[in-house]
Parts: structure tokens; sequence; C-alpha cells
């Protein structure tokens, strides 16, 4: 069983590290072990109490009547409000606590149980994308490990790749394809695929060249294949130089349109010749006004 620090705790749930001392105290919540040098050791279940108690405080619930419970009553007190849906207010517990815990199986319950209710698109927007960014801060603060993120976007790269290959490919001269690719130094594919996936779903045809690819190589691609679109995302300013990554596109493909999409995009514009799109219906009009042709 893992092991977790007071500041995990903290950044996990969102309660501050002195309130769960003085809960301790006060009510007994936990029972932490204590290294040498007497510093507080937490498990998996502590963590998952935790959540859950910061999920339940945040629906009004007071902290003293919610002490006295056990690991399970508080577990399944939380679960009657997973699935309660605001806009702009999804609750991501239950995911992280799954993927904390290394559970594929409850990830892709939860991933499934919203794509069932709201369809593919819906989810990944809405729920999906804010559950990885969520995982990016907390990597980012310490409160998880590397492969923590690496445990839980593969399982949505896997779902989306499935995705993307169960969809039939329209026949050939039936519609412009569409070519996906990430740009050298850039190998975060989930948002690429998924917009692959939208595009090829709708019934156009897709050439999904993946991550890291040469520029020099997707023109000669895209002149191959006569396109009028591609598309890239891009999710760091580090890893890709984009005047240096797309202006050569731009030139020796005048007449294609560069559709973008990406972390990066959302914080600095990017170069004036680069489309930027931020949901699958933004794709989609563009393609239909390109190539009005579809498959239905």
């Amino acid at each position: 069983m893992a092991q977790y620090t007071i500041r995990q705790m903290e950044l996990l749930s969102g309660i501050r590290a002195s309130t769960i001392r003085m809960w301790e105290k006060r009510y007994n919540i936990f029972s932490p072990q204590r290294t040498d040098t007497n510093i507080r050791r937490y498990d998996d279940n502590d963590i998952r109490f935790i959540i859950n108690l910061s999920l339940l405080l945040k629906r009004g619930f007071r902290i003293s009547k919610l002490a006295s419970m056990s690991l399970d009553e508080l577990s399944d007190l939380a679960s009657k409000f997973v699935s309660d849906y605001r806009k702009g207010n999804i609750n991501l517990e239950p995911m992280i606590t799954a993927t904390i815990q290394y559970n594929e199986p409850e990830l892709l319950k939860h991933i499934n149980e919203w794509s069932d209710k709201h369809g593919i698109e819906y989810t990944f927007e809405n729920m999906v994308l804010p559950f990885l960014q969520r995982l990016g801060d907390l990597w980012q603060t310490g409160a998880i490990t590397t492969t923590h993120e690496h445990f839980a976007s593969n399982i949505i790269r896997n779902l989306l790749s499935q995705l993307y290959r169960t969809c039939k490919q329209p026949e050939i001269g039936k519609t412009t394809p569409i070519i996906f690719f990430l740009p050298e130094g850039e190998f975060h594919e989930i948002g690429l695929l998924y917009f692959a996936y939208v595009a090829k779903n709708a019934g156009y045809k897709t050439i999904y060249l993946g991550q890291s690819t040469p520029i020099d190589d997707v023109i000669k691609c895209a002149k191959d294949i006569t396109c009028k679109m591609v598309f890239t995302s891009l999710s760091s300013f580090v890893s890709v130089d984009m005047d240096k990554a797309f202006e050569p596109m731009k030139k020796a493909l005048p007449d294609v349109e560069i559709i973008a999409t990406g972390y990066v995009f959302t914080e600095k514009s990017g170069p004036s010749y680069l489309t930027y799109v931020s949901s699958a219906q933004d794709l989609m009009k563009i393609i239909a006004r390109l190539d009005p042709t579809i498959i239905k």
C-alpha cells in the first residue's frame, strides 16, 4: 500500500494541513503512521476518506456528522453525488481516487458511464479533458507521481485509439483527406486522437501520422494525397517552436488550412495562419466549410 504525506493529502483534497491535524486530534479521523523523525504517513484508505470527505463537505455536510462514519459509509454517501451534474462543476474525485489506486476498471467505469449518458464528444470535452488538466496540476504540485499521470493518460489514449479504429473509413475519393499529426518534439497525442476520431466518425477520410512527425514529411504527404486540411495539437511552448514548425508548411502548402488545438493556444495566440479549435463543433464547422461533402 502506498504512503502519502500530509502535504499530498492537502493538495488532493483541498483541505489545509492544519485543518487535517486539528481533525485528527478532535475527531480521531486518521491514525497515520509515523517515521523515525515523527513525520506523518497516510495510506490509500486515508486518501479515499479525505477525498470523499472533501466532496461531502462541499455539499453542505458537517464535519461532526461525517467524522464518525466508516470509510465504506462515507464512500456510499459520496457515491450518491458522483453522477450529480452541474455545468462547470463535474465531480472528478472518483476518477482521481481510481488513478491514485491504479484502478483501471474503476476509472473506465466512470468514463463509460458518462459516455453512455452524454455521448463521447461531450464526455471528452467536459469530463476527460478537465480530469487530465487536474492530473497535470496535481503532478506539478507533487501530489501525484509521473506514473499516476501516465497510467491514466494511457488508459484514455487506448480508449480513443479503439474508438478511432472502429470507425469506418469512407471510400477513396469520397471526401477530402485530413492529415492529423504532432510536430517534432510533441508527444501528447490524446487531443489529436480525439479530433481524428471526431472527423473519422463523421465520415471524413483521415490520415493519422501521430507523434513527433517531421514537417517536411507532412508536407510531402499532403502533396501526395492533395489534401485541403492538416490538423495538429500542441501542449507546450517549450517542446515546439511554432513559427519554425509551421511557417515552412504554410509556405509550401499555401492553399492548405492548418488547424490547431491544445493548451498552448488557450494561453497565447498562435501564428495568424493557424486556425484554432477547442471543440468538436468548431472542427466540424471548418471541415464543412472546406469540404461540404460528408458521408452519413
